[in-house]
């Protein structure tokens, strides 16, 4: 090990090039935090030598549209464990509503390559858009809630998914027990035939955040319900727009 002290115009990249060490192995031994700020005068442990860099071990899961290029795809799928399928929408009665483009293309190719496909479930409205009553309709109605269900597990079974999400957003505060109980009552339906439950949660940094996307979502509950989340990150920016919440 050598110490080094950062100096002005040192960057993570530009330290670990100047020892021809990893960039992982300057962050690890360093415990750094993205996006890896340095102060003028910090010292740092450079592992120099033979020393063989850290590896880690993650989960990593990939949302794609049905209309994804398939040369894109199968780049991008030796690097993952789980690819969702975005995404299966349902009516008022339970009834699941496809995505528009066929998907079976995705679901081989990522258990061609050992990655775990998907079945994304979202309260998508005619107009393409999230839909609050419509999750009102399904989590507060047991009729719904049944059909829905068995529709799912006919779905995962017949084409091949290992798994669902549950994407819903802009959920009603009023629906926030209901919506964790429709998320638990999923989970111990499918949990028999070996289909995992995970919820996509909005990124919230209390539990009393305000906003048409946080109050509906009880992390303590979720958390509970699942048998995993997913943090949407992308809810404070992505490809196609950013956004801000105050």
């Amino acid at each position: 090990m050598e110490i080094y002290v950062v100096k002005e115009g040192d960057t993570v990249d530009s330290i670990a090039q100047g020892y021809g060490v990893p960039v992982s192995s300057v962050i690890f031994d360093n415990q750094l935090v993205y996006p890896y700020p340095l102060a003028i005068g910090q010292a740092l442990l450079i592992a120099t030598g033979n020393t063989p860099a850290p590896s880690y071990s993650a989960y990593v899961n990939g949302y794609a549209y049905p209309y994804i290029n398939q040369e894109v795809l199968d780049e991008t799928l030796p690097f993952l464990s789980s690819l969702s399928v975005f995404s299966y929408g349902f009516t008022t009665e339970g009834e699941l509503v496809p995505p528009r483009t066929d998907d079976t293309f995705m679901i081989q190719r990522a258990l061609e390559n050992g990655v775990r496909p998907i079945l994304t479930l979202t309260p998508l409205g005619p107009d393409g858009n999230f839909n609050n009553m419509l999750i009102s309709s399904l989590v507060n109605d047991e009729a719904v809630k049944s059909n829905l269900l068995s529709n799912l597990l006919r779905v995962l079974t017949e084409k091949g998914f290992q798994g669902v999400d549950i994407d819903f957003e802009y959920i009603l505060s009023d629906d926030r027990v209901p919506f964790a109980e429709f998320v638990a009552q999923t989970r111990d339906f499918l949990s028999p035939y070996g289909y995992p439950v995970s919820v996509a949660l909005a990124p919230k940094t209390s539990d009393n955040q305000s906003g048409l996307l946080y109050g509906g979502m009880d992390y303590a509950l979720l958390g509970n319900a699942a048998d995993s989340v997913l943090l949407m990150t992308y809810e404070w920016g992505y490809t196609y727009e950013h956004l801000s919440y105050t």
